[in-house]
């Protein structure tokens, strides 16, 4: 329960950050996430989950006052893709983001440990 409500966590900070400042906070979040938890089990795929559920949360939030459906139709024509597959992209961008940083922010976690015991 208590991992839920960390990641849901995670996923909303994600989201408000990338809202307020832009898509950056994703990398920087999910850096931060590897950095603190990088004893914890899974840190990339919790921190990539949470970005691709972050700004799925925009999309949803985007689809009730606009017209999220029509623009990832008219996006996905101009790479001969459909609709579909545009949103898919658009959720895997912040999961490779937030999912990498967190794995590079806890291997220089692990190597500086291993530097400070040697």
């Amino acid at each position: 329960m208590r991992s839920l409500l960390a990641w849901l966590t995670l996923a909303v900070l994600i989201a408000a950050a990338t809202a307020m400042l832009g898509w950056w906070t994703v990398p920087v979040l999910g850096g931060l996430w590897g950095a603190l938890m990088a004893a914890e089990r899974r840190p990339i795929l919790f921190a990539g989950a949470a970005g691709a559920a972050g700004w799925a949360i925009l999309l949803a939030g985007t689809a009730l006052f606009g017209s999220v459906g029509v623009v990832a139709t008219k996006v996905g024509a101009i790479f001969g893709l459909p609709g579909v597959v545009f949103v898919a992209l658009a959720l895997l961008f912040p999961a490779l983001l937030a999912g990498s940083a967190a794995g590079v922010a806890g291997v220089a976690v692990a190597a500086t440990t291993l530097l400070r015991r040697g």
